[in-house]
């Protein structure tokens, strides 16, 4: 089972769905319950299904958490890291460096990533 957000008339609709194959063998689903609108939903009405639900896996706390958007300006400098790596060509440099060997993973890009992270 799992949620899925249904689109009609322009508006959402919440619904726990379940998927199942018929007698000939084909994916199918159907709709176990409806939730309503999604933008007439509040927190208070999720959260007691949301602790039912862990009460009956065996968890004993709410696993429910606030969901915190970063804006997208905020990775800005990795990308312009990721540009001046290229144009001062250090990926072409560990590249030729490390073609001699017989490495199946790709070391510039853990380089890479080693030097991002002290910067």
């Amino acid at each position: 089972m799992y949620t899925r957000i249904s689109k009609t008339g322009g508006r959402q609709y919440l619904q726990l769905v379940e998927s199942f194959r018929n007698d000939s063998g084909k994916v199918r689903t159907r709709v176990v319950a409806n939730f309503g609108r999604l933008d007439q939903i509040t927190h208070e009405q999720l959260d007691p299904l949301i602790n039912g639900l862990n009460r009956a896996v065996g968890r004993a706390h709410n696993t429910s958490s606030e969901v915190i958007q970063e804006p997208g300006l905020r990775f800005g400098d990795v990308f312009a890291l990721h540009k001046l790596w290229r144009d001062i060509g250090i990926d072409t440099a560990l590249k030729r460096a490390m073609r001699s060997s017989r490495r199946e993973i790709d070391a510039e890009a853990l380089v890479r990533a080693m030097v991002f992270n002290r910067l």
